[in-house]
């Protein structure tokens, strides 16, 4: 029956993300170590235990590798904030709580990859500092100093104006998912919306754009 073979394919899929997913360093601050690895004693950078589960985000990916450069880039100093839209494995989330953010919120639609991110969350001891919504974004009201989303091109051109809206004066965005031939589509509206700075970064086939609200 169907039934019988999705729950098959729920076992390739962990196995398959046990095979795939190693120790890495990320970035040359960060390390990411499955929880089934023993830890790694510190080399001066952060450790994130993870257990990624069938959510998105190990670091692993460009699309991943490029917002955690971005955030280590352009994260602000002393009390500051991030909203996290689409967290998947709530990797982001969790480096800005390493990284010192002193609220973070951190989004998905997703119900699966919300009670990934709360595993990962507790792993790593953040979450006094993570709070999990599945409140769309049109909904949600406040400013933050940093906004991170690592979406598709489609849902970055609906979102970007809640993400003007949500980003305080000097904030800054870390945009990404997008194919480097996408990058132009969602920077004109970015340019309309006032946005300063814009920048873009790419990898392999991936773009990863930065923005900073200065209105």
């Amino acid at each position: 029956s169907s039934l019988h073979f999705s729950k098959i394919q729920d076992e390739d899929w962990s196995l398959t993300w046990r095979r795939h997913f190693r120790v890495e360093r990320v970035t040359e601050r960060l390390t990411v170590v499955p929880v089934w690895e023993p830890a790694l004693p510190a080399s001066g950078g952060t450790v994130i235990r993870m257990d990624p589960g069938p959510a998105f985000g190990t670091g692993a990916h460009r699309t991943t590798k490029m917002c955690l450069e971005g955030m280590e880039n352009l994260h602000p100093t002393g009390d500051w904030t991030m909203l996290d839209v689409g967290t998947g494995s709530g990797i982001l989330a969790i480096y800005a709580a390493k990284l010192g953010a002193k609220g973070i919120l951190a989004i998905d639609t997703d119900p699966g990859a919300l009670r990934w991110a709360k595993r990962n969350i507790e792993l790593n001891h953040c979450s006094e500092s993570i709070d999990l919504s599945s409140k769309p974004v049109r909904e949600l009201c406040g400013v933050f100093s940093l906004l991170v989303a690592n979406l598709t091109r489609d849902a970055l051109l609906e979102l970007v104006p809640d993400f003007h809206r949500l980003l305080e004066k000097n904030g800054a965005m870390i945009l990404s998912g997008l194919l480097k031939e996408q990058s132009q589509e969602v920077i004109k509206p970015l340019r309309r919306l006032g946005f300063k700075g814009i920048q873009v970064v790419t990898q392999e086939e991936w773009a990863c754009i930065t923005a900073r609200k200065t209105e």
